[in-house]
């Protein structure tokens, strides 16, 4: 059973719009195995994304909720853009 398909370029855009439609379009904010910036203590500390769902993100294995993050300070690509988040806290 295929449960994920990669969309590429032989989607016409009807098809592409269908999927839109019935919500079974998904785009994550992250790509997996890729390094993100969480504020812990008022640091940015890096972690890595090992799996995304609707509800939480998997970061060095453990699951935390989007919830818990953004209360913690934020999820970032980068430590530039964390450290922006500190200096306007």
């Amino acid at each position: 059973m295929k449960k994920i398909e990669v969309l590429n370029k032989k989607y016409t855009i009807d098809q592409v719009m269908d999927a839109m439609r019935g919500n079974r379009l998904v785009v994550l904010p992250f790509v997996l195995n890729e390094d993100v910036f969480v504020i812990n203590n008022k640091k940015p500390q890096k972690k890595m994304v090992t799996d995304i769902s609707i509800k939480a993100i998997q970061l060095n294995g453990v699951w935390t909720t989007w919830e818990e993050l953004e209360a913690q300070g934020g999820i970032f690509e980068s430590e530039f853009e964390a450290l922006s988040a500190i200096g306007n806290m």
